[in-house]
């Protein structure tokens, strides 16, 4: 029986268009009446999730940073954070690449330099406002919750990128998405290490979890959760692992499998 059902944002619980859908809005509405409990587990800091968790009015914790925060409206259950000092090759070789940088600190986005990636975004979607770059003092003493690297040319930069992750001390891990970005998190920190302290707050098992996703970070999840659902337009690896693969896309997915096996009571 499913009591926790979490999606994942991005290309999951919303499209490209950044918008989230009215239905799910009332889908949590009809997972609360018949007891069941909704949350997110996404790649965002807090600041880039809180206008849907807003909007979706969680009474429960939510699973941001690829699993480094677990937050409960402004109290944080759980922050893990990685020292900078060991990244600075790692920055400023991507900086000499021409690529965007982003880290957060506390939930809250700064970029390096500005970029045409970045500005695109920023008049997108009105975010990546704060610049900062490290002083020498700095570099000595600063943790940082995520690093974020994009690319807006699909090259071989991020692989170029990915050879030095793998060389990162064990403390650090790493998640790629295909040619277009890679993320540095704490290695404790993963979306499905993230909703084991969220289900456990709750007295809920894994195995009484549902989660939906779409992409390489949200792969462990899908493997740890009771049902493992990967939305119609998941990459082809998430697919592999998934319980249950939808036949529609991003929200209509959601919907499609919270209706089939929770609402409806089906299992697999």
């Amino acid at each position: 029986m499913i009591r926790l059902v979490v999606c994942d944002i991005d290309c999951t619980l919303i499209d490209k268009d950044e918008v989230l859908p009215k239905e799910a809005i009332l889908l949590k509405s009809r997972l609360k009446e018949k007891g069941v409990y909704f949350s997110l587990a996404t790649g965002r800091t807090e600041s880039l999730a809180e206008k849907y968790v807003n909007a979706l009015d969680l009474e429960i914790p939510y699973v941001a940073t690829n699993g480094a925060t677990v937050v409960l409206k402004d109290k944080v259950v759980r922050r893990l954070q990685i020292p900078v000092s060991p990244l600075r090759p790692f920055i400023e070789k991507a900086d000499s690449l021409g690529m965007s940088i982003v880290y957060s600190i506390e939930g809250r986005e700064w970029y390096w330099r500005d970029t045409t990636y970045l500005k695109a975004q920023r008049e997108a979607f009105d975010r990546y406002h704060d610049q900062h770059i490290f002083t020498e003092e700095e570099w000595g003493k600063t943790n940082i919750d995520k690093l974020s690297l994009f690319t807006d040319v699909y090259d071989d930069r991020v692989s170029r990128l990915e050879e030095d992750a793998k060389k990162l001390p064990s403390t650090y891990c790493y998640t790629r998405y295909v040619d277009r970005s890679i993320e540095i998190v704490d290695s404790r920190a993963t979306k499905a290490s993230g909703v084991q302290v969220l289900a456990d707050s709750l007295g809920i098992k894994m195995d009484e979890v549902m989660f939906c996703g779409d992409h390489q970070n949200d792969m462990e999840l899908i493997q740890a959760a009771g049902i493992g659902v990967a939305v119609a337009n998941s990459t082809d690896d998430v697919k592999a692992v998934a319980d249950y693969i939808c036949k529609n896309r991003c929200f209509a997915g959601v919907k499609e499998a919270v209706e089939l096996f929770v609402l409806k009571d089906k299992e697999l």
